[in-house]
């Protein structure tokens, strides 16, 4: 009997360092990457978007392919933090894959929505500081294009869905989206450049994205709609993007 309660002693310790070596290891993953998260969130409040983007690598490595949710809620974050410290190329690139990717139409719509307008935020300012910087009109059109077709999928969503005041938010930047690809470039240089793309400029954005012309698009395009047909007639709003995340 002595034997017997001893080797049961014995193995006690046994089915935990099982699950510290296996489960466990898992749930320690999820919640440190769940720390770094919220240390990228505090650190994106505070505009510091160096060490967001650190924290919130850091949990995309941790969390790596097992949580789809949870790892497309990284990677836009890593784009947003990406694009608020000016690299134009990786945020365009990283926007377009996430859009691109074939899981995304089944995440969330909250998380669909932010993805799109984070999209059209990009495409937008790139567009802007491509014209300032003489591009030809076939190259920034088509960053202007992709701003105003996401702008344009979220109002059409939005307002199928009764979400009023979200679908007028985005109307607003529909507009000013439309707006950028009318006005004259005379009238574009009389704007200053908005504090969100300061980070664009000054970098070489249009020779950059002409040398890699003919590389994008390749299979889906993102941030087509259906029955796309060119720019509506829309009013020339002169929001500047009003709200929003990562605003």
């Amino acid at each position: 009997m002595k034997r017997w309660l001893l080797l049961l002693w014995l193995l006690l310790p046994l089915p935990v360092v099982v699950w510290h070596y296996g489960p466990g290891q898992k749930w320690l993953a999820r919640d440190r990457a769940q720390s770094l998260i919220n240390r990228g969130q505090q650190a994106e409040s505070a505009k510091d978007w160096a060490a967001a983007e650190t924290s919130f690598r850091e949990a995309a490595a941790l969390v790596g392919n097992s949580d789809n949710r949870l790892k497309m809620q990284l990677d836009v974050a890593l784009v947003r933090a990406r694009y608020r410290q000016g690299a134009a190329v990786d945020a365009i690139d990283g926007i377009d894959r996430i859009l691109a990717d074939p899981t995304f139409p089944g995440q969330s719509q909250a998380q669909q929505r932010e993805a799109r307008e984070l999209a059209g935020r990009i495409h937008y300012h790139a567009a802007w500081v491509m014209r300032l910087e003489g591009a030809q009109r076939v190259l920034w059109l088509e960053e202007a294009e992709l701003a105003r077709q996401n702008f344009r999928l979220l109002t059409e969503i939005s307002l199928a869905s009764s979400q009023a005041a979200y679908s007028e938010l985005q109307q607003t930047n529909l507009e000013t989206a439309v707006r950028l690809q009318r006005m004259s470039l005379t009238e574009l240089m009389a704007r200053p450049l908005p504090e969100e793309g300061e980070g664009m400029a000054g970098q070489g954005l249009s020779e950059q994205m002409a040398r890699r012309r003919g590389q994008r698009g390749k299979g889906n395009q993102p941030g087509i709609g259906e029955n796309d047909e060119g720019p509506p007639n829309a009013g020339a709003g002169r929001g500047r993007f009003p709200g929003g995340p990562g605003s």
